[in-house]
């Protein structure tokens, strides 16, 4: 029981004291079901944006050194969009918390990687601009998740 003590564990729980990587869940902002719906719509929405705005870039030539980063992002692209889409209609049906929470931390992962392939791939800033917006809409919805 001593060494279990000294763990953070004491009688089967984790103490949020003495372990760093427990959830956070006590920062959370409290849930908002019309709020977080309403950013959601307005993610789906600007993930739309960089969907259109990535596909009006003109393409690498075939063989180019940037044509398979460009076909990976676009894929990331579509992703996002499709993911954000659900998350909006999951919330707009009354689904919560615990079961949008895989969408979320999965949109968070792909825009993350997407920003840094734009900034990588494309020059023009419109794209950059869309994935930035999509990602602040996302950091708005972070105090609920």
């Amino acid at each position: 029981m001593v060494a279990a003590s000294r763990a953070g564990v004491s009688a089967g729980r984790v103490t949020r004291k003495n372990v760093a990587s427990a959830p956070a869940s006590a920062d959370l902002a409290p849930w908002d079901q019309a709020k977080v719906t309403a950013l959601a719509g307005q993610l789906a929405d600007a993930t739309q944006a960089l969907n259109d705005t990535f596909y009006k870039q003109p393409p690498p030539g075939p063989g180019s050194m940037q044509s398979r980063s460009y076909h990976q992002l676009r894929q990331k692209i579509r992703m996002i969009r499709m993911e954000a889409g659900a998350l909006s209609a999951s919330l707009a049906k009354g689904e919560g918390h615990e079961e949008t929470l895989p969408s979320y931390e999965s949109l968070m992962q792909m825009v993350r990687e997407a920003r840094r392939d734009v900034q990588q791939l494309f020059s023009t800033l419109d794209v950059q601009q869309k994935a930035t917006a999509a990602r602040m809409v996302l950091n708005q919805i972070s105090p609920y998740y």
